[in-house]
């Protein structure tokens, strides 16, 4: 009986060690590195981005109310994206700013441009050298309140 307990064990153990081997994708909140300020904005206000000297090559924008990923600065980025910038401008920048117009692409099978700031809410910027991947990166956040 003890036998039969052991081998039903095993496989159990095996699959509990796979799981905790997985790794999660660490963001960075480095106000030294990537910082966004101000924290807090109304829709028709600019926010300004500050990279330090590690900054990454990528750059995207995940609104919180609607659960919204818009990619800014991307490696191979699709025809119809409008990039606020090349990835090699994005890296060699210390400071650019988001304004009401600023457009995010959102990275979905019929991926359209939209502008990023659209609604009051939480608002995370994400800087990675391949923000698709367990990479990770630096994160800041900023608040956009109603008027």
């Amino acid at each position: 009986m003890l036998r039969i307990f052991l081998l039903l064990l095993i496989p159990l153990a095996s699959v509990a060690s796979e799981e905790s081997e997985a790794h999660e994708t660490v963001w960075v909140e480095s106000p030294k590195q990537f910082n966004c300020a101000p924290s807090e904005i109304t829709l028709e206000d600019s926010v300004s981005i500050s990279l330090g000297e590690n900054s990454f090559e990528e750059l995207a924008i995940f609104r919180e109310s609607d659960g919204t990923w818009l990619f800014l600065v991307v490696g191979s980025a699709p025809k119809a994206m409008n990039s606020l910038m090349s990835p090699a401008e994005l890296k060699s920048r210390n400071v650019f700013n988001l304004t009401p117009e600023t457009t995010g692409f959102r990275w979905e099978a019929n991926g359209y441009n939209e502008k990023i700031f659209t609604a009051p809410g939480k608002y995370t910027i994400y800087n990675s050298d391949i923000l698709e991947s367990e990479v990770g990166g630096y994160k800041c956040s900023i608040v956009v309140v109603g008027n």
